[in-house]
């Protein structure tokens, strides 16, 4: 098995802002390596770390301490869910047994 990858050893808080930083649209990967960083008051990331990351949670969202980065069509997906089961919900307390 391989090593943690650095963003995965990110304190909560920190992982926390680059989670909602990555869902900011227009913010570059370096930007956010920046802030991080920053916040962080030494490097705690890499530029290289982060798109690998990256690459692994857009593989497989649900790697990700149950957060993942969303994308339109993943929210989608997820709204539809939510609509079909209220409709289900609806329809039973319309047509009980």
């Amino acid at each position: 098995m391989g090593q943690i990858s650095s963003v995965d050893r990110l304190p909560e808080k920190l992982f926390l802002k680059l989670v909602k930083m990555l869902n900011t649209p227009g913010l570059s990967q370096f930007e956010i390596v920046d802030a991080i960083n920053s916040e962080a008051k030494r490097q705690v990331i890499s530029k290289s770390s982060l798109g690998r990351y990256v690459r692994v949670i857009k593989k497989n969202p649900n790697q990700n301490r149950g957060l993942y980065i969303a994308t339109p069509t993943a929210l989608a997906e997820s709204l539809s869910k939510i609509a079909d089961s209220l409709e289900r919900i609806a329809d039973s307390k319309e047509n009980p047994l």
